[in-house]
């Protein structure tokens, strides 16, 4: 069965409750990872992420806040337990993504079978303003786990989101090697499409999440 993680400050007790409820109800398998409250983080230690920043960051004109770095820190410890222990696809959540029976049957009917290695694969949580602006081809759509995913077409710019996505093992490492040299934001798409890290980004036709709040 596909790897789920779940990505959540262990101080949000109740998320985790109503996530885990959800989840086990459906009989699918998980494990918590203890996402970094980034305020908590020193001030000298987010001027180091600071300092490296590019992308969107540095497009909008002000800094990284402490929750945006704990949040790509929290991912990056995602890809990290993804290489430690040979996983070579997972799929990352949040933990206040909203789920229901179509997740259930994603997970259940996953298989990685003509998956590309290096396409990033979204699940939902873009807002209702960003599903409008985001044009997918309708040719050659895939099916993944009984839903239909797309590619996107000249649309990166409005993609972002890190509430529910799939992603490879290939993915995991260029993330984390790139993370040695320069700082994003845990869903710059955008940056990571437009150096090639991403080779495609594709949409599921219905989004199997709900849009979450980020960490402050």
């Amino acid at each position: 069965m596909l790897k789920v993680y779940i990505v959540s400050l262990k101080k949000d007790t109740e998320k985790r409750r109503v996530i885990s409820n959800t989840l086990n109800n459906y009989d699918i398998n998980f494990d918590f990872v203890d996402a970094i409250y980034g305020k908590e983080l020193s001030d000298s230690t987010l001027d180091l992420y600071r300092v490296k920043s590019t992308g969107a960051i540095i497009e909008r004109g002000f800094p990284a806040t402490a929750g945006e770095i704990g949040c790509a820190l929290s991912h990056l410890m995602v890809y990290q337990d993804m290489l430690d222990n040979n996983i070579k696809w997972a799929c990352i959540l949040e933990d206040d993504a909203i789920l229901d029976e179509r997740f259930k049957t994603f997970i259940s009917k996953f298989k990685e079978t003509n998956l590309n290695s290096k396409t990033l694969y979204l699940l939902g949580g873009q807002t209702c303003f960003n599903q409008k602006m985001i044009v997918k081809s309708f040719k050659n759509p895939i099916n993944i786990g009984g839903q239909k995913f797309s590619k996107t077409i000249k649309s990166d710019h409005f993609i972002h989101g890190g509430c529910c996505y799939l992603l490879s093992s290939t993915l995991a490492e260029s993330f984390i090697e790139l993370s040695q040299k320069k700082f994003i934001v845990a869903d710059d798409w955008r940056y990571l499409a437009k150096k090639n890290i991403i080779d495609k980004i594709s949409v599921s036709y219905t989004h199997l999440t709900l849009p979450t709040t980020p960490y402050v």
